[in-house]
């Protein structure tokens, strides 16, 4: 699994990425693991065109978005990251996925909770 996609550089100085890390362990306050609730929540898709050319997804990495092992989130790198070479744009991308995942983790908290 490719960890960062590198796409168009913008206005505002930065780099469009995807994102792909895996699916955390664990379930939500109410029991729910956090790969249902993500299938659930229809988040499961790439934004990606499948195929093996520049900025396209693999067959294997798609199966593994969809499958919801593997998360796909996009951001930003600033230009300046990007410029300080590969070992700073990783850095820059599992921090972001760390921000991203707390996030998410309180997004879907309580999803999938009923009540009579």
């Amino acid at each position: 699994m490719s960890k960062v996609h590198a796409f168009t550089g913008d206005t505002s100085g930065g780099c469009r990425v995807i994102l792909h890390t895996a699916m955390p362990a664990g379930n939500n306050l109410v029991g729910r693991t956090w790969k249902s609730c993500w299938i659930a929540a229809g988040r499961n898709t790439t934004s990606m065109v499948e195929g093996n050319g520049i900025g396209q997804i693999s067959a294997a990495e798609k199966a593994q978005v969809v499958a919801g092992d593997v998360i796909e989130l996009s951001g930003e790198v600033p230009l300046s990251v990007v410029g300080q070479g590969t070992a700073a744009v990783s850095a820059f991308a599992d921090a972001l996925v760390a921000t991203r995942l707390g996030s998410l983790a309180n997004e879907f908290n309580y999803y999938g909770h009923t009540q009579d």
